[in-house]
């Protein structure tokens, strides 16, 4: 599916949340969304699911208007999936199998297919069978934040929206859990949109990436290209480089040439850096 905004507008009581926000979200891509707290980025998302009924401005799937009611106002999209910071404050069903239950149930699905349905999400989000029984409060902070997110992927959706999605988890339980996704989103051909302040985290995951200020677009940008070529960009919006960037642009200063990488991820940083290193030392 692809999403379409044009000249989308968000008024708050006090403020414009978005100016005339355009743009395109195309089908299996990991799009980040980025911005200093305040600049729109939940608001733009809350927008693409519907949450914000009154908004001025175009939206379609597809080409297709999204439906409003008589008032003119938006309504939820069932494709859309949401994904809360902290989503394990929403778990409340006695175990971890009607948790996960809950959604599919309520779209009309058999309990064979419910059964099926939770043997195939296990596996995709690294939850074991033996947690089933179990009640969601027992599970660590880890599984808890996955079984929420597998809640959400029990409803198949075609878009994905994940906000903060990592606070609060330890940096081993935060890997594990994008690593997932990203596995997911590349094997059922999903889009993923991923509001994060942890720049490492939107360079090592993103193919592209879309910064907000103020309630204005602006830019959606290839992730190379943004991360390698627009510091200057990011400097001015108050947004710091990922780190493994920030190593490339101190080896660049010290070395006085300018070196090209393959990509702005960490291992291929680290792997030209170690090049250069190994080099220079022999």
């Amino acid at each position: 599916m692809v999403y379409q905004l044009n000249n989308m507008t968000v008024n708050y009581a006090e403020r414009v949340a978005l100016h005339n926000v355009s743009c395109t979200i195309q089908e299996g891509k990991w799009i980040s969304i980025i911005g200093q707290t305040g600049a729109g980025k939940s608001t733009f998302v809350k927008v693409l699911k519907g949450l914000i009924p009154s908004v001025d401005g175009d939206y379609r799937i597809d080409q297709q208007p999204v439906h409003r009611d008589s008032k003119g106002q938006l309504k939820g999209i069932p494709d859309i999936g949401y994904v809360f910071q902290y989503p394990e404050h929403q778990l409340f069903e006695t175990t971890v199998y009607k948790e996960l239950a809950f959604a599919p149930k309520m779209m009309g699905y058999s309990s064979q297919q419910i059964a099926h349905a939770i043997e195939l999400i296990l596996p995709q989000v690294g939850l074991p069978e033996e947690i089933l029984p179990l009640a969601p409060f027992q599970l660590s902070g880890g599984y808890k934040r996955r079984l929420a997110i597998a809640s959400v992927l029990m409803m198949d959706p075609k878009l994905l929206i994940l906000d903060e999605p990592t606070a609060g988890l330890d940096p081993v339980s935060r890997v594990a859990l994008l690593r997932l996704l990203k596995r997911w989103q590349q094997q059922e051909n999903r889009t993923i949109l991923f509001v994060s302040h942890q720049m490492n985290d939107v360079a090592e995951y993103s193919d592209e990436v879309m910064v907000f200020d103020e309630g204005h677009l602006m830019g959606h940008y290839d992730t190379n290209i943004l991360f390698l070529e627009q510091a200057q960009l990011l400097a001015k919006l108050g947004m710091s480089l990922p780190e493994p960037v920030q190593l490339l642009k101190v080896v660049e200063e010290l070395s006085g040439q300018n070196i090209e990488v393959a990509s702005c991820r960490e291992r291929d940083i680290f792997e030209k850096v170690w090049s250069i290193w190994h080099t220079r030392s022999c």
